[in-house]
């Protein structure tokens, strides 16, 4: 039976996140068309898989810089994308 979620996922490319657990795939979450995300965000979840989101800034010297917002990961196991 097709997983039309893990084709997807399987159809995106893998990131280069700064924390990435070890062991785990990362996919950017805006790499996902966004009619697509809840569901998407449901499947990583009951995959064993969770949103991970890098820090939107760090205080250096109690001064917050300026910072774009974080970016969101999926991080996924590898055996999720067998069906």
């Amino acid at each position: 039976m097709s997983d039309p979620v893990r084709e997807l996922l399987a159809d995106l490319p893998l990131a280069n996140m700064a924390d990435r657990p070890e062991g785990m795939l990362a996919i950017r979450r805006d790499d996902v068309p966004e009619a697509e995300r809840t569901a998407v965000d449901d499947w990583v979840d009951a995959h064993g898989g969770r949103i991970v989101r890098d820090p939107v800034f760090k205080v250096h010297n109690g001064k917050t810089p300026d910072v774009p917002a974080a970016e969101a990961f999926y991080v996924i196991p590898p055996g999720a994308f067998r069906g």
